[in-house]
């Protein structure tokens, strides 16, 4: 068996399917198609059945689904073994699209500075795709707001992040609620916060970034309940008011999740205590896990 079809196979299940697994590995489907077949091939042995028009693993598949998982995270495991001896080596981190601009530009300069030896790479996505990307080994750590318990992971508090009820300065606005899309930490908090303080039948709007969830605020045309930062410094600010949470959570916690074991780990924690405004670490080392 090659590295390249179990990683095939295991994109096809993950995505739920050979278009998926085309997308992910940016490839077109008739080679999908083919390490698959190769794959049963070497093995004697069906590896997914049709249900209706859903491709599901057969026995087999499930089996080899786990030893898939195995090998593909020793092979990281090695792989990233032997950058890191090689004294210069990238780090994969993933970062919610606003932390990443608040939060990381300072951070990422003083990482050149002081370790010069690594080569950050940056990815942005919500938290709860961020943290299966850490699972799935596609990012070696990742910035997420209070993630979960997990097994896996290794998770360090990196800072506490006020919550603000905001509204346009005037006052004037319509009862909509405005968040980001599922996976969003703030948006837990601020579906939280609505439900705390009576409001669960105001509206609601997603939007696709912080800036525009902003904007529209700044436009009369919501509230948002958001980090303090995500305000601070934004060209909507003046147009702004922000006061604290009233109920419920107060801050979010903002952690590096990272998988155990991971051979970058000097790198991430060197990245991590250039926070300078980080609570005292302390890892999170759960014994019963929330999730699997």
């Amino acid at each position: 068996m090659e590295i390249l079809g179990l990683r095939t196979f295991k994109a096809v299940v993950d995505e739920g399917g050979i278009k998926g697994a085309s997308a992910k590995l940016n490839t077109v489907q008739s080679n999908i198609t083919s390490r698959i077949q190769k794959l049963e091939d070497e093995l004697g042995s069906k590896l997914f059945t049709l249900v209706g028009r859903k491709l599901v693993t057969t026995p087999s598949g499930q089996l080899l689904y786990d030893y898939a998982n195995q090998i593909l995270q020793l092979e990281y495991q090695a792989t990233s073994a032997i950058s890191e001896i090689t004294g210069s080596y990238d780090l994969r981190v993933g970062v919610p699209e606003t932390f990443a601009a608040v939060h990381m530009p300072l951070v990422l300069k003083s990482l050149k500075q002081s370790h010069p030896e690594i080569h950050p790479k940056i990815y942005t996505d919500t938290s709860a795709k961020l943290v299966m990307a850490v699972l799935n080994n596609r990012v070696d750590c990742a910035m997420v707001g209070d993630p979960q318990a997990h097994k896996e992971l290794v998770i360090v508090p990196v800072v506490d992040e006020e919550l603000v009820i905001v509204t346009p300065l005037d006052g004037e606005y319509d009862s909509v609620l405005f968040v980001r899309e599922d996976g969003c930490g703030y948006r837990k908090c601020a579906l939280s916060w609505q439900q705390a303080s009576g409001r669960s039948e105001d509206g609601l709007m997603v939007m696709s970034s912080s800036d525009g969830v902003l904007g529209c605020v700044a436009a009369g045309l919501g509230y948002t309940v958001i980090g303090r930062n995500m305000v601070t410094g934004s060209r909507y600010e003046k147009a702004l008011r922000s006061e604290p949470v009233n109920v419920g959570v107060g801050h979010v916690r903002i952690s590096m999740v990272y998988r155990r074991g991971n051979p970058l780990e000097s790198g991430i924690n060197n990245l991590v205590q250039l926070f300078p405004y980080k609570r005292p670490l302390q890892t999170d080392r759960p014994s019963e896990p929330d999730q699997e």
